[in-house]
């Protein structure tokens, strides 16, 4: 389970496995400040407050000044591997980062998709990972978790991964498309007085974190749903355009 932290009157989430990596820092955003509106996107608002809260996000997280890498989510299979901190000012089209830059924040926004954050033990590479349903049936996951293998020669057992607060199975109604397409019918539940199935986005994603290797005890996650939890995150399905995003970050501190 992840934990509710309370730092500079921001309310935020973490995983205490992630939190006992020595030279790792992370956190989940919640819509919680001094007031209930603490909004850290979406990026193409023209919200002032929007950057203010952020960087006071990241001060809470003990990331102060870090380079925030940015993607431009388009709810695909595309992982970046970051060697630099370009990002930061043209955000990358894709849904997942890989690094093992020092002093960078890797970052996802959501607001009812599953936000799900990586590291190794040993914190020598960090993923961040935006899994909407499209990029679940895609394996984003998975295609993560290879790539810090292929890249940086990390055994998946050697890391962690937290997912995120996101649309629980509680309130997820999905059509048969979308049990077409994840193609995994234990990741669904249908019950008599649901009318259509609904996907269990955690159980779904952490099938996939299992598959590419990464043992159960080192998958953390939160059955705190952003649908019904109002008084806590935000959610597109329960208010539309108009609502704010949360955040997921994590870093490497420097050496």
């Amino acid at each position: 389970m992840l934990q509710v932290k309370r730092i500079s009157q921001i309310t935020l989430l973490a995983a205490p496995a992630l939190s006992a990596i020595q030279g790792v820092t992370h956190g989940f955003s919640t819509r919680r400040a001094q007031h209930n509106d603490f909004r850290l996107g979406p990026s193409s608002s023209g919200d002032p407050i929007i950057p203010i809260n952020r960087a006071r996000f990241l001060a809470a997280l003990d990331m102060t000044g870090w380079p925030f890498l940015k993607l431009k989510q388009t709810h695909s299979d595309i992982v970046h591997r970051i060697d630099d901190t370009t990002a930061a000012v043209d955000p990358l089209e894709g849904d997942a980062m890989i690094t093992a830059v020092r002093g960078a924040v890797l970052s996802v926004q959501t607001a009812d998709c599953t936000p799900i954050l990586i590291a190794d033990r040993h914190s020598r590479v960090i993923a961040a990972i935006h899994a909407g349903w499209r990029g679940t049936a895609a394996g984003i996951v998975e295609k993560t978790v290879r790539r810090l293998s292929d890249d940086y020669s990390i055994d998946p057992a050697d890391l962690i991964a937290a997912i995120g607060p996101h649309n629980a199975v509680c309130c997820y109604e999905v059509g048969q498309d979308v049990v077409d397409a994840i193609g995994d019918e234990a990741a669904f539940v249908r019950k008599p007085e649901w009318p259509k199935p609904h996907l269990n986005q955690a159980l779904a994603n952490e099938r996939q974190l299992l598959r590419a290797g990464i043992p159960p005890e080192q998958i953390l996650s939160t059955n705190l749903c952003t649908q019904s939890r109002a008084d806590l995150f935000y959610s597109y399905r329960r208010e539309g355009q108009r609502t704010g995003r949360l955040l997921a970050a994590i870093g490497l501190q420097p050496s």
